[in-house]
């Protein structure tokens, strides 16, 4: 039986592609911790994963409409996963004007968090059994369930303690209605007045988050930067994906793709851009991905779409491109923090063409690693790209060592791991180390 110190970590996504929640797993279970992750099965139907000594289990954390689920109206017309895709869309329509309505006609629907009982079921056997020391809540919309099921193991008598991970300032995120977002602060005050400990990305978001939470200590910082260790060289190549030879420039965006990420001020660019090469590397069917290359008929011989590959190689594959594009839009979360991907085209050091977002824009004005763009303006995009091709080296100069050692995981892994051990008490012994890679398990 394992004497080594447990931490149960609670997700509402698929895990896989959430690259923090498994850095914050696989760190601490090579650091000697025992690591479930609970999160939720994008089938409905729990399943099994591990990631080094990290176990995740995907439960059926969130409602999943299937077949089943939809209206009996509806399920003779369901052929495939588009027609699934067209009535779900539909039906949140409709819930979304059905709000509307009741607003207009001054109804007051209670505010609750979306699935918190059922989430709060599935989870707490799991957290009976495991006994974790530590429960750690990966964003606003896990606290509610993490928190519920700390109350719940105290009341067994269990002794544990909560982090609560903020990946995002609430009150700057766009989707949530205002009794939502109120509802969720309210939440996270509660608990966060209580957690050993609270996480942040980055010193802007502790200057709204020490407000936000109404705390008096600042948020640990744990950055959202890229695993070094462990990198490996690319089984594929991006040049050859592309289809095109050395020496033909090419810029590079890796990640998740939506209206506000800005990639579509890149691709309209690209007809300003004359033999300029354009890769995305992203899910291909993703509706903003597809909606881009529908605008773009034109564009087909230097617009590629490509798939992930994966995260041990993305720093090596990236690593062909002339620039690393970061085009996004002006929102309150993204003016706060480096993102990942910022990270990711350092290591890969790539030059850097930043929209004028206030933290990131700074960075590269500080390091001069880049170019800053003005956000949604195809000229000013087209202005920055061509000075960064006219001389990608002078740009590529600024990574040196130091700079490079400032921006890795392995350092904010240490900062994560002595967290831990000082709340939890203890100092386990690392184990033998395994790789960074997501393996399905019966």
């Amino acid at each position: 039986m394992s004497t080594a110190p447990k931490t149960l970590h609670i997700v509402l996504n698929g895990v896989h592609e959430d690259s923090r929640v498994l850095k914050c797993a696989w760190s601490l279970g090579n650091a000697g911790w025992d690591v479930i992750v609970a999160g939720s099965s994008p089938s409905g139907e729990p399943d099994h994963l591990e990631i080094g000594y990290a176990r995740i289990q995907r439960l059926p954390l969130k409602i999943v409409i299937s077949k089943s689920q939809v209206p009996a109206i509806f399920r003779p017309f369901i052929r495939g996963e588009r027609t699934r895709w067209f009535i779900e869309g539909s039906l949140r329509h409709l819930r979304r004007y059905r709000r509307k309505l009741f607003e207009a006609l001054g109804i007051k629907r209670e505010v609750v968090v979306p699935n918190l009982g059922r989430a709060v079921k599935a989870i707490t056997p799991v957290a009976m059994e495991f006994e974790p020391a530590i429960i750690h809540a990966h964003d606003y919309t896990a606290l509610p369930i993490a928190g519920a099921v700390v109350e719940a193991l105290r009341e067994a008598g269990k002794k544990v303690e909560l982090i609560y991970d903020a990946h995002e300032y609430v009150p700057g995120v766009a989707h949530l209605t205002k009794p939502m977002a109120n509802l969720y602060t309210k939440i996270e005050r509660k608990y966060s007045s209580t957690a050993a400990a609270v996480l942040s990305v980055s010193e802007p978001m502790n200057d709204l988050l020490m407000d936000q939470l109404q705390i008096s200590v600042r948020p640990t910082i744990v950055a959202n930067d890229p695993l070094v260790e462990g990198q490996e060289v690319s089984h594929r190549k991006l040049r050859q994906d592309c289809g095109i030879d050395d020496g033909v420039a090419l810029m590079v965006y890796s990640g998740a793709v939506a209206p506000q990420r800005g990639v579509q001020t890149a691709v309209v660019a690209l007809r300003q851009l004359p033999g300029v090469h354009l890769a995305l590397i992203a899910n291909p069917a993703n509706k903003s991905v597809q909606d881009l290359v529908a605008s773009a008929p034109d564009l087909v011989d230097r617009f590629h779409v490509l798939p992930y590959v994966p995260n041990s190689e993305l720093v090596s594959y990236l690593s062909q491109a002339d620039i690393g594009l970061i085009p996004i839009l002006h929102r309150l979360n993204h003016e706060i923090s480096l993102i990942t991907k910022f990270g990711e085209y350092m290591q890969a050091r790539l030059p850097i063409l930043v929209s004028d977002v206030k933290t990131m824009s700074a960075e590269v004005r500080k390091l001069g690693n880049g170019e800053v763009h003005i956000a949604d303006d195809v000229a000013d995009f087209v202005r920055a790209a061509q000075l960064i091709l006219a001389n990608p080296a002078k740009y590529r100069a600024a990574y040196t060592p130091a700079v490079l050692a400032e921006h890795t995981w392995e350092g904010q892994a240490e900062i994560l791991v002595d967290l831990y051990n000082s709340i939890a008490g203890v100092k386990p012994s690392a184990r033998p180390y395994k790789p960074f890679l997501v393996e399905e398990k019966a």
